[in-house]
């Protein structure tokens, strides 16, 4: 499977580069650890970095936004919390061949992020990174170089060098988004022992097994589950139970509910269904990132350009199906990420093309959203997480 193929700018499609699915854990302690504060990942020309906020939980609102971290592009983060600091690790999604992986963490004291060392994400634009259970290990999904790399944490959090890489080729039938591949998300099991890829150009999901002591990536067998032609598989999202997988296709606005075997690595369809309302326009709407709660209850998926919304599902608690029921409006344009918070009661909506984050309430009983709570002006927010 590893192979070479030309790089391809993350920047080429004539809407901006949109993208992105899958759902991004914080690391907190289990139980021990309030969050206090929110991380915002951008990119653009006027943000320029990492922004953070203090956080209260009980009201949903933000405080005054402010850098903590002068970055090229971060659009997507993962943090852990390590005594009595959090590490951060972020892409560097800047669409040239020395795009790369960024390990920061903490100050205490201090509002502001140390930068502990940047390394290549060996391919262009990087778009989305996962951290093993055991915070040893990261993984990185290049959507412009069509390439995914692997990493050992050492024990300063600082990263190695790539420890695997593995580069693909091929292309699908969508003549504008599927010249080649686009690795979108590299998102590790919830026990941690693989890892599963998803290429919006070859519309697939590639499997790995992953060394724990040395961060090193071995293809499963079956090494590839292949979904349908022209759907684009973005991100990922495990349901809390982690035997049924939520995987949101970016072309074709749809999600595919999968039965996840842990003990070999092996992924079968259960079912699919639409982000949009029926009869909705095809091919004028994008599906971006997929969020399954951790109550277990619901799952939640951004839809973006034609259609705003934040489509809310419900989780058949017997089979994993999803029951669509509602379209709730996510207050702004292009929602690139959204996030709930550990109590489960709050979303931020970071609205990428009208440079908003937008919290919004969830409720409890039924998960529907309410509409927009609070707005909070940023240049081209893509992500947002707690610590």
């Amino acid at each position: 499977m590893p192979v070479n193929a030309p790089r391809l700018s993350r920047r080429e499609f004539a809407w901006g580069g949109l993208a992105t699915a899958f759902t991004i854990r914080s690391a907190f302690a289990a139980g021990t650890v309030t969050p206090t504060r929110v991380l915002l990942g951008t990119t653009g020309k006027v943000s320029k970095g990492i922004y953070t906020a203090d956080w209260n939980a009980t009201t949903g609102e933000l405080g005054s936004i402010t850098l903590a971290a002068p970055l090229v592009s971060p659009s997507f983060l993962v943090t852990r919390r390590v005594g009595s600091l959090t590490r951060i690790y972020a892409v560097s999604e800047d669409g040239k061949d020395d795009s790369g992986v960024n390990a920061l963490e903490t100050i205490p004291g201090s509002r502001e992020l140390r930068l502990l060392n940047k390394v290549s994400s060996f391919g262009n634009g990087p778009t989305h990174l996962s951290l093993s259970p055991d915070g040893r290990s990261i993984f990185i999904a290049n959507y412009g170089g069509g390439s995914i790399a692997s990493y050992h944490i050492k024990p300063d959090g600082s990263l190695s060098e790539a420890v695997s890489h593995f580069q693909y080729e091929g292309s699908g039938p969508d003549p504008s988004r599927q010249t080649k591949s686009h690795a979108h998300s590299a998102q590790v099991s919830p026990d941690g022992r693989f890892l599963l890829v998803n290429d919006l150009g070859l519309d697939r999901i590639c499997i790995y097994r992953i060394d724990a002591a040395t961060a090193a990536l071995k293809p499963n067998d079956p090494p590839v589950w292949q979904a349908k032609p022209a759907s684009g598989p973005r991100h990922i999202s495990f349901h809390p139970n982690g035997k049924w997988l939520y995987s949101v296709n970016e072309l074709d606005s749809t999600i595919d509910i999968l039965a996840w075997d842990a003990a070999r690595g092996r992924i079968t369809a259960i079912d699919r269904v639409s982000t949009l309302k029926p009869d909705f326009p095809p091919h004028t709407a994008f599906a971006g990132e997929i969020l399954a709660s951790a109550d277990g209850r619901n799952v939640y998926v951004g839809n973006r350009i034609a259609d705003q919304t934040i489509a809310v599902f419900d989780i058949d608690r017997t089979s994993g199906k999803l029951k669509l029921k509602q379209l709730a409006p996510n207050g702004g344009k292009t929602t690139r990420h959204i996030a709930l918070d550990r109590t489960g009661k709050w979303m931020i909506a970071s609205n990428q093309d009208s440079g908003e984050v937008v919290v919004l309430q969830r409720n409890l009983a039924t998960g529907e959203l309410s509409a927009p709570v609070h707005r909070y002006p940023l240049d081209t927010p893509m992500f947002a997480t707690w610590i």
